[in-house]
């Protein structure tokens, strides 16, 4: 392990991760994310899952005013 790239923070500077996340490209922020997203929610070296979508239903939305 290349001990180099690793340097001593205050937990200021460690906890400071957006000058880190600025000097990425939009590719890159994009891969970062989707590498945090997978870590988070355990699907990691799997396809990104898709979205339950029968716990959402549609209304019609009632403004106030009678007719």
């Amino acid at each position: 392990m290349d001990k180099s790239v690793f340097t001593k923070n205050s937990f200021e500077e460690a906890a400071d991760h957006k000058k880190i996340y600025d000097l990425l490209s939009a590719t890159e922020q994009t891969a970062a994310f989707n590498t945090l997203m997978a870590a988070a929610f355990g699907f990691v070296g799997q396809a990104w899952p898709k979205m339950d979508k029968t716990i959402f239903s549609t209304r019609k939305q009632h403004n106030g005013t009678k007719k």
